[in-house]
């Protein structure tokens, strides 16, 4: 079957969302869709599995308490093993001409950490990562999310409906921000089911080097 894939060029991929809105998902489903195409793929997400990583997730678990800046400088640590961290980052992969799906980036950080210690303090924790080549966030009304969630057996720090509502207001900006670093911008309706949600990114993502269609 033809799939319009360009396996000469790569990309850098990454989905945005607030929690509920399916961006787990969709990386997992774009990833399978680029392999099918004959595509080297590199998925990976946001805390990662690693050390600092762990630390991330028992606190957005409510498990530890730690201030606005250290939570911060914890995503900015873990980001930076996984973006320089060896033969497993996301570095490693784009020079092996691997192309990369992230699920959550710098982008998550602006959005949720500004909140509390100031958009400044977040982008210089954030200065020296590389930015995608292509953005894709999931627009998907507060109120639709939170019913997600509500069916979730445990929630965590962020989820909560004030919480979320100034998030989606931060997002704004993240991606202003990312729209001046150069990124290939997609911004996809989330409605619908997961199927649905899949073709829209894919046909947005047309444009990208790595996809003929």
């Amino acid at each position: 079957m033809e799939t319009g894939l360009n396996k000469a060029e790569t990309a850098f991929i990454v989905i945005e969302s607030l929690d509920g809105a399916g961006g787990t998902t969709q990386a997992k489903v774009l990833a399978q869709r680029l392999r099918s195409g004959g595509l080297s793929v590199f998925r990976t997400s946001e805390p990662t599995d690693g050390a600092v990583g762990r630390l991330i997730r028992s606190v957005l678990g409510g498990e530890l308490q730690l201030t606005p800046q250290a939570m911060a400088l914890l995503f900015a640590a873990d980001r930076h093993e996984h973006v320089y961290g060896g033969v497993e980052s996301i570095t490693a992969a784009l020079q092996a001409g691997t192309t990369v799906v992230c699920d959550r980036y710098v982008y998550s950080s602006l959005a949720y950490q500004s909140l509390e210690c100031g958009w400044e303090f977040v982008m210089g924790l954030n200065a020296v990562f590389p930015p995608p080549t292509d953005l894709v966030f999931l627009s998907l009304d507060t109120e639709v999310c939170q019913e997600r969630i509500a069916g979730r057996a445990h929630r965590e720090i962020y989820e909560e409906m004030s919480i979320q509502r100034r998030v989606e207001q931060a997002y704004e900006r993240a991606l202003g921000f990312a729209s001046e670093q150069g990124v290939r911008l997609h911004r996809i309706d989330g409605s619908g089911d997961a199927e649905q949600v899949s073709d829209r990114i894919w046909n947005s993502l047309a444009s990208v080097p790595i996809l003929e269609m």
